[in-house]
């Protein structure tokens, strides 16, 4: 398999590395390789690195930055089925790192398009962190809760496609994004992670979730345009 691209970037000025960002900074790519440490930084640097799947990397990755947070881990994830990721969390938790975790209501309730219901389930992942005392809670207000962003110690962020998943290391197209010391974009993306944790519920056994009688829509919607996926 041809080896995964990793770009990576430097700037001590937020404007240039939004450019980057946009495409606009191939000046600063600082060559490739398929996996990669985490880039050494000055404090307040900014600087990004880029993972793609399959077996690019990212899930090694992101275990290194989780094994090296030391003050929080905020979650917000759709598919989690990755147990290095699930067991660097645990870790992280058990060291006193605070980790807070928003899981897609999938994780509580099996989708069935074709009824347009959800039968009762509870995921390993759900189940593993429940049971390691760490605070999890379900989204339950929208058809699907598709963020895939981790946020560390208040200055990096993690988002792209990448699912939190054994399929999306090993299997699927994907692409992980880091960014660091970015405050202005940490910050919109830190307020975002508290808007869905105010009105997402916090999991307990038993948990049921409110109906949400305009997924229905969303299930016709879905048998019309069964071809389109």
């Amino acid at each position: 398999m041809a080896s995964r691209r990793i770009q990576r970037a430097s700037s001590a000025s937020p404007w240039v590395f939004l450019l980057v960002l946009a495409g606009l900074a191939a000046g600063f790519w600082l060559g490739s390789r398929q996996n990669a440490s985490p880039v050494a930084l000055a404090n307040g640097q900014s600087g990004f690195q880029v993972y793609f799947s399959p077996n690019g990397g990212a899930t090694d990755a992101l275990v290194r930055l989780i094994d090296h947070a030391s003050n929080s881990v905020d979650v917000q994830a759709y598919s989690f089925t990755s147990r290095p990721l699930e067991n660097a969390l645990i870790n992280a938790h058990q060291r006193g790192v605070v980790v807070r975790i928003i899981l897609d209501r999938s994780h509580l309730e099996r989708r069935n398009y074709r009824t347009g219901g959800f039968t009762p389930t509870v995921s390993p992942a759900l189940e593993a962190f429940y049971n390691a005392d760490i605070p999890v809670h379900i989204e339950y207000r929208y058809l699907i809760a598709h963020n895939k962003v981790m946020l560390i110690d208040g200055n990096t962020i993690v988002t792209g496609s990448f699912n939190f998943s054994v399929a999306a290391e090993k299997y699927n197209a994907e692409n992980m994004l880091v960014i660091h010391n970015v405050p202005a974009l940490f910050a919109r993306y830190d307020k975002n992670f508290s808007y869905h944790w105010q009105t997402s519920l916090a999991y307990t056994p038993g948990l049921v979730l409110p109906d949400q009688s305009r997924f229905r829509y969303h299930h016709h919607y879905h048998k019309r345009h069964a071809h389109a996926w």
